[in-house]
């Protein structure tokens, strides 16, 4: 299998700059290593090998770099990819789910049932019309036959020859089973249309005798175009796949036609491998291939989802954004990345690494001949360390932000899947209320409990509605109300609902107002009592007199909000995160949350703040929220085919998905040294300058031996003031050397954690001592060095001295001289 380098880099030219720079800056160190060796006096022998150990680390981790970065651009491709692939299956599931209700409630519709016993040409006009009125609601059907005991066709929406009666391969279980039945291929009763998805359910007599079956058939290819215009991007191709990996759909029919048959190996069927790639007609593509997770245990045809785009076009997008242009303050959120984490642990590493070579190198140089050969040498290695830092920086700022790119841009994604499953659930609520307005049998059951009240019309009226509520469990109550608003029947729990129920004054009006059968009214969302005073939704549809256009009252179905926006948000949330989720108003107000402390109807400061972003930054937003910064994705509500676009209902929900992060801690400021007077005379002493908690202190090159890391500590052999013992090798010789934290000794907080510090070998009263720093700053040379401010301890006799300058942001500097320390086992 192919590298991410070897699948990326020759597709961005950012990636082949990269590993040019650092191909170029390896050749660099390794002049600069050989004319060390040549050069140096054996004085500074010592360091050359940690010179040629850093060059090896820093080769290395270049390598890794470069492939760890081309692996991130190939996992935002593919996670990009994925979450095409998987809303397109999940959303085309959540949608199948539906019509698998819708089957089997239209196939116990009074006039249709009527209609499968006696088949008169008299009842056809009708029943055609009733059916064009179901046609005009859920418009996600094409056709609806109504077929008799011979599968021959009694009634259809569209026109259609005569023929003679052909049982297709579902017809005897379709007449024996109960429930639904779900079919796709191609099929007699609609010839020379190709393969076909149907919904199929027997009509029951009410003896319970099958005198028929119904089949919805589902306009899919409107239904896929529709999604896959919303998720496509430039160049990304969209398929749905059967079982066999034939293509059902595709948004590039020229490249993957219906019923191609892709060669996928088998690794690619289901799960695969990060990087895996796929060639199709001598074009090689990177792509996501899911299976659907299903909803309340369906799970569809057995169909996946699959996203490619060719791995030409695959990088594109990213070389042509502005560097850093739409990731302000992205760059500084701490990303919980192992392999990020190990490359910035392992290039502040080698940072260190040539700190310290750099650091001995121009203290030994200040010991050495004036003019030594080495000079040049720690310039070039000062300039080349530089470059070599500046470009891991920058590498490692590039990675953070892709990191980013990718989290950011799958919360967005998230977020208009949850708000393109609300829109679409509801489009849903406003088809059954207008349909189940139009029951003949409820107008006039509702007649009836408004003129002549009975406990026989009571309780049809409570079955129908139970029957409704059975098999649309969205639900929590569907009701009758009358011309007052008074609710007459429920579908179920009347004895636990509040006794004087209505449906609210302003909801009433515009529902007895509403003129023709495809208009319905909805409710804020607000309590009430049909949802035992929680939340809710409430559709409403006028009820008319049968045979006249006069309002008897209407329909109300109480949707569940508390839990099915909740599981829409859970179901949209991405695997394995600890996102939360919203839905909110224009206002800011919560309509649902996944979070257990933001409650439905609350105002949370980060919802303002988010909501007065500019809508440029919806692709990933940073907000603060109780102590904590998140960072946010965002989705208004676009609608679904007519709902919500020109139906004349609007609401403007947003979906909001929050992550906690935290930020990156500030980098540490430069710090300015004093600077030698350029009137200073004889010859300048040179110091060490290290950083030792708030304070600097510098120690003379007489002094210092080298600077060492301090990784390998061992603890001290006895009771002292050291904090434990280092092995120290010099010249082929190795020794034991007590460690001194010299934050410590200076009387400050210790060092948090000494295997992070610096050690300084240092000379002291004839000894070899270690001292622990925070961390080397440079070299300075000074002359002369003033007398230690007044109000020092004066029973600090190693302060020897102070270097300053006259500059306000000049740090001053107070020199050290070890023979002075109070030592056990030293003095």
């Amino acid at each position: 299998m192919n590298t991410a380098t070897e699948i990326v880099a020759p597709r961005m030219q950012a990636l082949q700059k990269l590993e040019k720079t650092l191909k170029k800056l390896d050749l660099s160190w390794k002049v600069i290593e050989t004319t060390a060796r040549v050069v140096s006096p054996p004085q500074v022998a010592g360091y050359i090998e940690t010179l040629e150990h850093t060059r090896l680390a820093f080769s290395q981790l270049a390598r890794e770099m470069v492939e760890q970065i081309a692996l991130t651009h190939l996992q935002n491709g593919e996670r990009d990819l994925a979450s095409k692939a998987q809303v397109a299956i999940d959303i085309l599931v959540r949608n199948l789910f539906e019509r698998t209700a819708d089957v089997g409630f239209i196939a116990t519709d009074g006039p249709l049932v009527s209609y499968a016993l006696s088949p008169e040409a008299d009842a056809a006009h009708s029943l055609h019309a009733r059916l064009n009125e179901y046609r005009a609601k859920y418009t996600v059907y094409d056709d609806i036959l109504v077929l008799d005991t011979s599968a021959r066709v009694l009634l259809a929406l569209k026109p259609r020859a005569t023929a003679p009666a052909v049982a297709p391969g579902w017809w005897e279980p379709a007449l024996s089973q109960h429930g639904y039945g779900e079919h796709y291929g191609p099929s007699a009763l609609f010839p020379n249309q190709g393969p076909v998805l149907l919904y199929t359910h027997r009509i029951l007599s009410p003896e319970g005798r099958a005198c028929g079956v119904v089949v919805l058939k589902f306009d899919l290819q409107s239904e896929l175009a529709s999604i896959f215009k919303t998720l496509q991007a430039r160049d990304t191709v969209l398929l749905l796949l059967d079982g066999d990996a034939r293509v059902v759909a595709s948004n590039a029919p020229a490249l993957f036609a219906v019923k191609d048959a892709l060669q996928l190996p088998q690794a690619l069927r289901h799960n695969k491998a990060p990087g895996a790639t796929f060639n199709h007609q001598g074009v090689a593509y990177l792509l996501a291939h899911c299976e659907t997770r299903g909803y309340q245990g369906y799970a569809g045809p057995g169909w996946t989802a699959m996203a490619l785009v060719g791995l030409e076009q695959a990088f594109e997008s990213v070389q042509q954004q502005e560097p850093g242009a739409h990731n302000a303050g992205f760059a500084d959120i701490e990303l919980d990345n192992p392999e990020l984490h190990q490359i910035i642990a392992r290039a502040r590493t080698i940072e260190e690494d040539l700190s310290r070579v750099i650091w001995n190198g121009k203290l030994n140089e200040s010991n050495a001949v004036a003019g030594s050969a080495l000079s040049p040498v720690f310039a070039e290695i000062g300039r080349t360390s530089q470059q070599t830092i500046a470009v891991f920086d920058q590498a490692i700022h590039e990675l953070k932000v892709l990191l980013m790119d990718g989290r950011r841009a799958e919360l967005a994604a998230h977020a208009s899947l949850a708000v393109d499953i609300m829109d679409r659930n509801l489009y849903e609520r406003a088809n059954d209320c207008r349909w189940w307005a139009l029951s003949e049998e409820l107008a006039v059951l509702l007649q009836e409990l408004q003129t002549a009240p009975s406990e026989a019309a009571q309780q049809r009226a409570a079955d129908i509605l139970a029957h409704l509520n059975s098999l649309y469990t969205v639900y929590r109550r569907v009701a009758l109300f009358d011309r007052q608003g008074r609710i007459l029947a429920v579908s179920r729990d009347a004895q636990s609902m509040q006794g004087d129920a209505s449906i609210p004054s302003a909801l009433l009006q515009r529902t007895l107002a509403l003129q023709g059968s495809q208009a319905y009214a909805v409710s804020e969302m607000v309590p009430h009592a049909l949802a035992d005073g929680a939340c809710t939704y409430l559709y409403c549809a006028p009820i008319r007199q049968p045979g006249t256009q006069q309002c008897l009252g209407g329909m109300a179905l109480a949707f569940n909000c508390t839990d099915e926006l909740q599981a829409m948000l859970k179901d949209s949330l991405p695997a394995d995160s600890a996102a939360s989720g919203f839905f909110v108003d224009p206002s800011g107000r919560v309509l649902s949350s996944t979070h257990g402390d933001v409650a439905v109807g609350e105002s949370p400061a980060f919802v303002t703040e988010l909501l007065a972003q500019a809508p440029q930054s919806a692709a990933g937003r940073l907000c603060h929220w109780n102590g904590r910064n998140y960072l946010a994705g965002m989705a208004p509500s676009q609608g679904y085919r007519e709902f919500k676009v020109s139906d004349g209902y609007r609401e403007a929900v947003q979906s909001v998905l929050l992550t906690a992060v935290d930020l990156s801690v500030v980098a540490k400021p430069a710090i300015t040294l004093p600077l030698r007077s350029e009137d200073a005379s004889g010859l300048a002493s040179h110091f060490g300058v290290v950083q030792c908690g708030r304070l600097m202190f510098g120690l003379g090159s007489e002094h210092v031996i080298e600077a060492v890391a301090a990784l390998r500590l061992s603890a001290p052999a006895v009771a002292s003031e050291s904090v434990g013992m280092l092995t120290y090798t010099q010249g082929g010789k190795s020794s034991l050397l007590a460690v001194y934290d010299a934050c410590v000794l200076t009387g400050q907080a210790p060092i948090a954690d000494p295997s992070q510090a610096v050690a300084i070998i240092v000379r002291c009263q004839e000894k070899h001592i270690a001292l622990l720093v925070n961390r080397l700053i440079d070299v300075i040379a000074s002359d002369p060095i003033a007398e230690p401010p007044g109000g020092l301890n004066p029973k600090a006799p190693w302060i020897s001295g102070y270097i300053h300058d006259s500059r306000a942001d000049t740090e001053p500097v107070f020199t050290i001289d070890p023979n002075g320390l109070e030592l056990d086992g030293v003095v």
